[in-house]
């Protein structure tokens, strides 16, 4: 009875609680009902931010389900549960509006949850086919994509092998043929995994790891839940096959190295239209046969399309361009003969050539492609896909210091003295251009980087070209790149540089099977009694510069008998060298640059095969002993004070530098040895030169081989030089000659004076077959470039440049195709203004015409040249003084000049008076 009367007590109570506070629920209710109508206000907006960041996302399904929620329960009304008039309608209203915000309640407490900072509101939507792929447009690729979409919508092959060799494009059609499976409707789902060698799941040492691997790729995209990361292989594969057998799939896996099981991954043979199909691309038509493909072999591209190709990569402004247009062509068209239609290679080189209207890049870089049996070899985007000479020179970056910034031309140099680049010709040149070229495919394949913002000096003195370094003559290694090459590299090599090492390390002792040990860029200055005298007897390359070595044990070389490049630059307290160095009969290269201490090296006639020495910025007094008996050496650099004998015996010698030598007069002296190798001859800074090539001085009459090879003579700020050559020293001597660049000589007023000799009538035509340039700036004096009696003929010619030389007025060019009416060599003309080209007078009549077309004209002024004329107005005053000098006679002169070359030894520590030789 008691349990009765309190239930109806109960009801009496909330039905009075009900009609009398009616107005509070009413309140309540809409209170909760705004705040939730807030809230969801914020979901939604924040929903839709995070599926729009994350295009292959979707809402997840407790979002989904509450959003749902919120909407039905915010768009209820008071006025739909409140009828107002009669006391059972408030009470029947109250409770209603009590149950509605209870649950406004529960929503508002959910809602809570996905308003947090950082909560997601978004999962992978594994039922979206897929995201198209940025692919390059394919060029005579669409039969090819067709046959693959066509075999893929029929149910008779489930497998198909996309063939051919590296670059020929079956990643790039794959790509396409993955962005038109999206768009047909009965493909469920497309899945791209790129295989290359990131699963190795053709090794057995590693099969099970590796297939788990790739499983965990696939079923990552099915969107199958992994429990843990040590699943079981086979239970795994039987989830995805199943998955896979639930609608219409297509897997490609891209770069396939290796063939293996797709059954024990869980893919198949099924049956049905629903069937989940594969499409791999490879480079093997083995491994192809070995997974059981229907095989499709892509083609390298027709001419056309190649050609259609290169221009789209080149830009066609590059090849059309008129002025270059005939020389570049023939060079493209062997780029293209020799890229046989690969599009990876012709879209490599005609990115590189991009931009460049110089024919001689277009050369070189035909050049260096035909030496690759397969192009494919050179065009690789990765270590593993370089062919062995990239592989080389890659890894050899790895032997300087991490983060280190390593100048082009020095790496190139050891590229060359290791002997990763070789020419058949022997021809320096062009291995440098090779390993320009070299440097510019890591570059393009992302292994090397140029270092930028790089604004300090390198060195005290301009380089070979007169010139100091800029940002872009240097290169680095990212650290991730250099830690593979070290893990990659032969494991004879030892490379510890840059670790702030403070003595040689004992291992180099230990591991005799050694072949390159680099330690530059440490702070070494001692060796460990056990490091007196290490047995390395396979060791070809030590690389010690950049430490701060003050003494070598003097029996430190006795066991190192096939070393061949010994670099110990930039240690600046090193003061000798030890005695064993004359036991390198090896070497080939040995580097002291920046040895500023070291005053004397040992005996070097034993070092026969010596071809590269460097001994710049040392302290030598006197030339090495033994120096004239190296017969091989080809490079190299002296500075020598107060020099008083001169290097005599280099036959081999194949570039000659000389700078900064502000008493040297003439260039080759009585008794210089003939150099019938010599290419190169650069002469810079010379502000008391007067004479390069005089007949009487170097008989050449006798002598005709003496500058047979030589092709390039640069001759840069040389004041008081007023002539290079006598017309009868270019009658046979000078047939190699390509290139004459002169530059900042003030006071020369004839290019080629006229010679000594006799017999005038012999003279009347000079003749130099092979000159190609003719560069000649800043000559204020230049009369003539040879005497009124002499013709140049130089029908190779292919570049003349005229820059402020005013008084210049007669072109005594001859060309033998002009008087034939056919093209002229001579492509291109750079000169001042347009009145400067209608001043000149060319000896062939029909000249101007023909090479109009040809020319070019400078800006009107040249400021430079004008504060490098009031420079030289210093040296002026004494010129009387040196027009005397010359008028003495030969005897006279020859004493005066020995004399003055055997400066005093007070002479010697007068730095004002250095004296800089430097042969390379």
């Amino acid at each position: 009875m008691d349990s009765v009367i309190s239930c109806v007590k109960d009801s009496v109570i909330s039905c009075v609680k009900y009609q009398i506070c009616h107005e509070d629920y009413v309140r309540n209710f809409e209170a909760k009902r705004k705040r939730l109508e807030d809230q969801l206000k914020d979901v939604e907006a924040e929903l839709e931010t995070q599926l729009q960041s994350q295009p292959r996302k979707k809402a997840r399904y407790d979002v989904n389900a509450w959003v749902v929620e919120a909407r039905k329960e915010t768009t209820v009304k008071v006025e739909d549960l409140n009828y107002k008039g009669r006391c059972c309608t408030f009470i029947s209203s109250s409770r209603k509006l009590d149950e509605r915000t209870e649950e406004l309640q529960r929503l508002l407490k959910k809602g809570k949850e996905f308003t947090n900072v950082g909560v997601s509101l978004v999962i992978n939507d594994h039922s979206k086919k897929g995201v198209p792929m940025p692919a390059e447009k394919c060029i005579a690729r669409d039969e090819v994509q067709e046959e693959i979409l066509q075999l893929l919508r029929g149910d008779k092959v489930t497998r198909i092998a996309v063939c051919g060799m590296g670059g020929v494009g079956k990643t790039t059609i794959m790509k396409q043929v993955h962005n038109q499976l999206l768009k047909e409707p009965t493909i469920k789902k497309v899945i791209w995994v790129k295989v290359s060698r990131d699963f190795d799941i053709g090794l057995q040492q590693k099969k099970q790891f590796d297939i788990l691997k790739f499983q965990k790729s696939i079923a990552g995209h099915l969107g199958l839940n992994l429990k843990n990361e040590d699943e079981d292989a086979t239970k795994l594969a039987g989830w995805i096959s199943q998955s896979l057998q639930q609608g219409s799939y297509v897997l490609i896996l891209d770069d396939v190295w290796e063939s293996f099981s797709l059954e024990d991954v869980g893919f198949l043979d099924p049956n049905g239209n629903d069937a989940c199909k594969m499409v791999l691309t490879t480079r093997s038509q083995e491994v192809a046969g070995g997974m059981l493909c229907k095989e499709i072999y892509v083609n390298p591209l027709p001419d056309d399309a190649a050609l259609a190709l290169f221009l789209d990569k080149v830009g066609s402004e590059v090849v059309s361009y008129s002025r270059y247009k005939s020389d570049i062509e023939p060079f493209l068209n062997q780029i293209l003969k020799k890229c046989k239609g690969v599009p990876l290679a012709i879209g490599v080189v005609a990115t590189t050539m991009r931009g460049k209207f110089n024919c001689y890049s277009w050369e070189i870089a035909a050049t260096e492609l035909s030496k690759y049996e397969e192009i494919v070899d050179c065009l690789k985007f990765s270590y593993n896909h370089l062919d062995e000479q990239h592989q080389k020179c890659f890894s050899y970056c790895a032997l300087y210091a991490e983060d280190d910034e390593i100048e082009k031309e020095e790496l190139i140099e050891f590229w060359i003295e290791e002997g990763f680049i070789i020419d058949e010709r022997g021809s320096r040149h062009l291995m440098i251009c090779e390993g320009h070229s070299i440097i510019q495919k890591l570059i393009d394949n992302c292994m090397l980087e140029l270092v930028k913002n790089k604004n300090q000096l390198y060195r005290m003195r301009p380089d070979a070209a007169g010139e100091i370094k800029k940002k872009e003559d240097w290169v680095s290694m990212h650290d991730l790149l250099r830690e593979m090459a070290l893990k990659i590299i032969h494991p004879q090599f030892m490379v510890k540089a840059g670790m702030a090492l403070e003595e040689l390390p004992e291992e180099v002792e230990g591991r005799k099977n050694l072949l390159k040990v680099s330690l530059m860029k440490n702070q070494i200055s001692e060796f460990p009694s056990s490091m007196l005298s290490p047995k390395c007897p396979m060791l070809t390359t030590l690389l010690l510069s950049k430490n701060n070595i003050t003494t070598i044990p003097e029996a430190f070389f006795d066991h190192m008998p096939g070393l061949k490049i010994l670099d110990l630059s930039g240690n600046h307290q090193l003061h000798r060298l030890p005695s064993s160095v004359s036991k390198l009969e090896s070497l080939t290269t040995l580097l002291l640059e920046n040895c500023e201490s070291l005053e004397e090296v040992p005996f070097l006639s034993n070092l026969g095969g010596l071809k590269k020495l460097n001994l710049y910025g040392t302290s030598i007094k006197e030339l090495p002993q033994g120096l004239n008996m190296l017969t091989n050496l080809k490079y190299l650099w002296l500075e020598v004070l107060g020099l008083s004998a001169r290097p005599t015996n280099f036959f081999s010698l194949k570039r000659i530098d000389v700078e900064w030598c502000p008493k040297l007069k003439k260039v080759f002296w009585t008794g210089f040895n003939p150099l019938p190798t010599l290419e190169r001859l650069e002469l810079r800074c010379l502000k008391n030169l007067k004479s390069v090539f005089d007949e009487e001085v170097l008989g050449l009459s006798a002598r005709p081989t003496n500058f047979f090879s030589l092709k390039t003579i640069d001759v840069v700020w040389c004041p008081k030089l007023k002539k290079i050559f006598s017309s009868g020293l270019l009658l046979g001597y000078f047939q190699s000659l390509e290139t004459i660049e002169v530059e900042g000589c003030y006071q020369m007023e004839e290019l080629i004076s006229s010679s000594t000799y006799e017999e005038k009538e012999a003279l009347e035509k000079i003749t130099l077959p092979n000159l190609q340039w003719l560069e000649l700036r800043d000559l204020p004096k230049l009369k003539s470039i040879c005497g009124s009696s002499n013709v140049l003929i130089c029908d190779s010619i292919k570049s003349l440049e005229i820059e402020n030389c005013e008084k210049l007025k007669r072109i005594p060019l001859h060309l033998s195709s002009l008087d034939n009416s056919q093209p002229p060599s001579l492509k291109q003309i750079q000169i001042d203004t347009k009145e400067r080209w209608e001043s000149l007078e060319w000896d062939q009549s029909n000249a101007k015409d023909a090479f109009l077309p040809s020319v070019n004209f400078h800006d009107d002024s040249n400021s430079d040249f004008e504060e490098e004329e009031e420079v030289s107005g210093d040296d002026n005053d004494d010129d009387d003084e040196e027009e005397e000098e010359e008028e003495m006679s030969d005897d006279d002169n020859n004493d005066e000049e020995e004399e003055e070359e055997e400066m005093s030894d007070d002479d010697n520590n007068d730095d004002e008076e250095e004296e800089s030789l430097r042969m390379g």
